[in-house]
């Protein structure tokens, strides 16, 4: 079918790392068989001409969105509807293009699934209080045919303001085609963080934890992956705990780099206070590479026993034994079936498949 993707989120060539998981289940449509075009709304105070190019595969219009001015919300309903004419179905990614479809879709009616990746629909405390006092907006997501969640706690949570029986979880794509590599050699200790340097993935936090680990006599070093505005800060905390010489900031990488780093690593740590899916601890499962993460979501849909140490708690010295309790747990594992565990089921072809599935039904009706 001809999918018509709408979404503020996605990557370009300056910021290849921004939100890779909407492009990848575009590429898990494609896989499947879909036409895919996507509309980029690029929200701001900025006004640009649109652009339309070829991004990774897809084909996408990036329209600027400038808040301030109303002439350009009709630019963006102008673009949406143009691209709903030579669609079958649409398909909006993240809260925000629900609100920015919405007028377009009125008045061409198509088929529309929606898809849910952001922590500021099951929890819009974790935002902050401008999204909480406007988080009763969650109720346009009746408007969807078909709304799907990437953890069953998300789509659990847009039940109570979806269309009945409307909810259905769709994971996010792992793609990880290079072989499973054997841990490094241990000691040290390698950990691997990947993340923005942002208040809700607590990286001071994370630093303070490897601070605890070299007062118990642990030979560790730790690989911050990420940029953010709390970049600057975490490398002068990592001074101030005298631990500065056992961590790497290796600021904005490409996605290929990330991987690389968490094959070099022993166990995945990042204790991120907010998440639904957590992408990233999901791509180091698919690495061989153990988790040692508070849960702070619904990613235990995947996290288990087999494959992690989750806590209920972000106390440094309960997360430092996670940390060493996951090694010791772990490193006599075969990585391989680490990766076992995720590889096949958030596969692009297993995602395809689920998006193909919930496309038919809704042509059907």
């Amino acid at each position: 079918m001809r999918s018509l993707v709408v979404t503020a989120w996605f990557p370009d060539r300056d910021v290849p790392s921004r939100t890779p998981f909407v492009l990848e289940h575009c590429w898990s449509l494609q896989e499947a068989g879909h036409e895919v075009a996507a509309v980029h709304v690029v929200i701001g105070r900025t006004r640009r001409e649109s652009v339309r190019e070829v991004y990774q595969g897809v084909p996408v219009t990036r329209v600027w969105l400038d808040v301030t001015d109303p002439l350009s919300y009709v630019l963006v309903a102008r673009t949406i509807s143009q691209g709903l004419r030579g669609a079958d179905v649409l398909h909006t990614m993240a809260f925000s293009a629900v609100l920015l479809a919405g007028p377009s879709w009125v008045l061409r009616r198509r088929p529309w699934v929606h898809t849910e990746h952001w922590n500021g629909v099951v929890a819009p405390a974790s935002v902050g209080p401008h999204w909480e006092r406007l988080a009763w907006s969650r109720h346009a997501l009746r408007l969807p045919h078909a709304v799907t969640g990437v953890t069953r706690e998300l789509a659990d949570e847009m039940a109570r303001f979806a269309r009945p029986r409307a909810t259905h979880v769709v994971p996010c794509v792992v793609d990880h085609p290079r072989p499973v590599l054997p841990f490094p050699p241990a000691p040290p200790l390698r950990l691997v963080g990947v993340g923005a340097f942002i208040e809700r993935k607590q990286p001071l936090l994370a630093l303070e934890v490897v601070a605890r680990l070299v007062e118990r006599g642990t030979d560790v070093r730790y690989t911050m992956v990420g940029t953010g505005p709390l970049l600057e800060r975490a490398r002068h905390r990592a001074r101030e705990l005298g631990i500065a010489d056992r961590v790497v900031f290796t600021g904005a990488v490409a996605p290929s780099r990330v991987v690389e780093e968490m094959s070099c690593a022993h166990v995945f740590f990042l204790p991120s206070a907010q998440e639904n899916f957590f992408t990233a601890v999901a791509e180091s499962l698919a690495a061989g590479r153990p988790a040692a993460v508070p849960l702070s979501g619904g990613f235990d849909d995947y996290c288990n026993d087999e494959n992690s140490v989750l806590t209920d708690s972000w106390d440094p010295d309960v997360l430092a034994d996670a940390v060493l309790r996951a090694w010791d747990r772990f490193r006599d594992t075969d990585p391989a079936r680490i990766a076992d565990t995720v590889r096949e089921r958030f596969s692009r072809g297993a995602v395809g498949a689920l998006f193909s599935e919930l496309y038919g039904q809704l042509v059907r009706r």
